[in-house]
């Protein structure tokens, strides 16, 4: 009976003990994390004018939207979006933003252009504004055709109409012997 009480006695110091230790250690606080509030892999997403002909199609290898915020961050992004002329336009980069609210898509981190075959444009960043069906760069844009290089600092792509205008301090070369590699 002695050596049971004295391994109580024991148990309870060590207990108490850890509880002291365990109160005594600084709490770690940091900054708090957002909960994910959607998580979508692999997301495609496709939009249709009235006649009920696809107009775009948006995919993306990840989608997640923050409790609390209106907006998806998308990663590895690709847009393909069709004129009136039926040319289809492709965007692709690494990152975007959709903004359901303002109806507009952002792509961000390097965006490469290009509609059909015949030309590329490069430029950092491009705002779609679905209810417009345009898509602007504030950004510098190059433009890498069959045998010229050309260089702007802005762009507007009209959907609608099928056409990419360069804008302010355009810069053109060309190349008669250059070859796409």
């Amino acid at each position: 009976m002695k050596w049971s009480l004295s391994f109580a006695l024991l148990g309870v110091t060590i207990l108490l003990l850890i509880f002291t230790r365990v109160n005594r250690e600084t709490q770690v606080t940091g900054a708090p994390r957002d909960l994910i509030a959607v998580e979508i892999e692999q997301l495609v997403m496709t939009r249709y004018d009235s006649a009920g002909r696809e107009l775009e199609r948006s995919m993306a290898d990840r989608a997640v939207r923050l409790d609390g915020d209106s907006a998806s961050r998308l990663s590895d992004l690709t847009v393909r979006r069709r004129d009136l002329n039926n040319q289809e336009w492709t965007l692709e980069s690494p990152a975007g933003v959709s903004e359901p609210s303002a109806d507009t898509l952002t792509l961000i981190g390097g965006v490469v252009i290009s509609a059909g075959d015949s030309a590329t444009l490069r430029t950092d960043q491009v705002l779609i504004d679905i209810a417009t069906r345009t898509a602007t760069s504030t950004d510098k844009i190059r433009l890498t055709g069959a045998h010229s290089d050309t260089t702007s600092s802005g762009l507007i792509i009209d959907f609608d109409l099928g056409t990419a205008t360069l804008l302010d301090r355009v810069t053109s070369t060309y190349n008669q012997d250059k070859q796409l590699p």
